[in-house]
């Protein structure tokens, strides 16, 4: 033990008094005959807690914002996080106090425990002083985004949500910001924030037991007849057996992809789970591969709508891809979806799935770049022009979880490039094409990238969806650019230039009040 000698017991009698060592300083009480040391600092903003008030219930009131805290044991009983109590003896008329750390798992405990009611409350202050806690403890501050996988994954009653995404993506820019602890924090804060964000005031949804034999094809069939417990059931079988995540990574990309999959969604979420995997471990892929099979099984098949009738027939005709890898191929710009499915079909066997791609995903770009931001503000139109930014950043962050999937998976390239010229197709019809693109237009990447950055940190959104679009959206694009055409490059850099300078509105009250009279109005005419 490490015992340190403070001040004269007599010193205590009148009020409390700060002994300092080194960083650290501690707050001496007495209360009758009982003698107390607590850290100083006040865990909410620092303010000192030899200043407050104690009771004779011997608890202390930091008098800055009424935070109250027992002596005995520093348990924070009224406000948020809890302070270091310290073993203490008088001998020799002095007040002696043990300064010894705790075991290291004992402190990792105290921090989770602090960071769970963070997490439960989602008090994204507390979130960062908890995972701060962990680096200036030298414990890996990661595992505050495990354990957030860990509380939340199975109170999500369809499955996957875009917090998990966006968690592959703030993953990789604290591995960026690794040296930085400030940028690094902002990014695990950020990503524990946007999981308790989802998570919040929702039930446990229990996953289905390990059942049945597995196969890829049984999984396969559970998920298209929207069997969701069977589903469950099965992945959970896989993993029982000792399966990794490239075992079943191969069918939940099919199946992402056998339908136009709730805008995209299911495939981006594939693709994100296994950068999460890779990230974090494989022994965070159980959570992970039930939350995602549920997702897939639940997802809205939108290639059932009317709107893309054309799309059956065009996969069904899809013919064999060109080898070829060199070949250019102009941009499509269709005015309709048919156009778009007719575009890529009649192009297949003579121009290879890359060329393809590159030629799809410029046409997202250009799309983006053009958006007319007239419907994102507006309030006096249908509901199927209920159109934002994010329904064209969603065509670049489907395109690039197209690229890395169907690289491993090549039988899903039609599939995937159809489904690109969904995007293409859906969202020409609100583009504005006398824009004038070119003031969007950066020679300069490096700082483009950086200012993106500087404005991911630091966003000032209010809800976690709209920031992981930026960095989604950022992080699609600094992927994108190593192997796209010059022209792809140009205006996928454009497109994001305008997109981080663009105001994006958070809620549409007037839209949706309107919009609701619309409906519900129509059964009282």
């Amino acid at each position: 033990m490490s015992w340190e000698k403070t001040v004269p017991l007599a010193d205590i009698e009148q009020k409390p008094r700060v002994f300092k060592r080194q960083s650290r300083q501690i707050a001496l009480f007495r209360v009758g005959d009982e003698y107390f040391a607590i850290d100083n600092r006040c865990p909410h903003e620092g303010y000192p807690l030899a200043e407050g008030t104690v009771d004779d219930a011997c608890v202390l009131t930091c008098n800055w914002h009424n935070w109250k805290f027992r002596l005995r044991d520093g348990e924070c009983v009224l406000g948020g996080d809890h302070v270091r109590a310290y073993d203490v003896r008088s001998d020799d008329g002095y007040l002696w106090v043990n300064l010894s750390d705790p075991p290291l798992e004992v402190i990792e405990s105290r921090i989770l425990e602090g960071l769970r009611a963070a997490f439960d409350d989602r008090d994204f202050g507390r979130i960062c002083r908890e995972i701060a806690r962990l680096r200036f403890n030298n414990l890996n501050p990661r595992v505050a985004v495990r354990k957030a996988i860990e509380w939340s994954y199975d109170r999500f009653e369809f499955g996957m949500t875009h917090a998990f995404a966006a968690t592959a993506d703030w993953l990789a820019q604290s591995e960026r910001f690794k040296d930085d602890g400030e940028r690094q924090l902002i990014c695990l804060g950020e990503a524990v924030d946007h999981i308790a964000f989802d998570a919040l005031r929702h039930r446990v949804y229990p996953y289905g037991k390990p059942a049945g034999d597995y196969s890829d094809a049984e999984l396969l069939f559970a998920i298209e007849s929207q069997q969701t417990a069977h589903a469950e059931s099965l992945v959970q079988r896989a993993i029982q057996q000792g399966d990794d995540w490239s075992s079943i990574e191969g069918p939940l990309t099919a199946a992402a992809l056998e339908h136009y999959n709730d805008f995209g969604h299911s495939l981006i979420y594939v693709y994100k789970t296994r950068q999460v995997i890779e990230l974090l471990g494989a022994d965070i892929m159980p959570e992970l591969a039930q939350c995602l099979t549920r997702s897939i099984a639940h997802a809205t098949r939108e290639d059932l709508i009317p709107e893309f009738s054309a799309y059956e027939s065009a996969i069904r005709d899809f013919p064999p891809l060109a080898h070829d890898s060199n070949s250019h191929l102009e941009s499509p710009f269709p005015a309709s979806l048919r156009e778009a499915f007719t575009w890529v079909t009649e192009n297949a066997d003579r121009h290879s799935a890359q060329s393809l791609y590159d030629a799809l995903l410029t046409a997202l770009a250009q799309n983006m770049l053009h958006f007319d931001t007239s419907f994102g503000s507006a309030y006096d139109r249908p509901v199927s022009q209920n159109v934002g930014w994010l329904n064209f950043t969603h065509g670049i962050t489907f395109a690039n979880a197209v690229r890395n999937l169907c690289a491993h998976h090549p039988n899903l390239w039609p599939a995937g490039l159809l489904q690109m010229a969904c995007f293409v197709g859906r969202n020409r019809q609100f583009i504005d094409t006398e824009f004038d693109e070119h003031e969007w237009f950066s020679d300069n990447r490096v700082a483009l990238f950086e200012e993106a950055h500087e404005i991911i940190l630091d966003h000032g959104l209010r809800d976690p969806i709209f920031s992981a679009h930026l960095l989604k959206t950022t992080v699609a694009v600094e992927e994108e650019l190593s192997g796209a055409s010059e022209t792809c490059q140009r205006y996928l850099l454009a497109g994001l230039n305008r997109f981080l300078h663009s105001p994006i509105k958070q809620k549409h009250t007037r839209r949706l009040a309107r919009q609701a009279i619309e409906l519900v109005g129509r059964d009282f005419r």
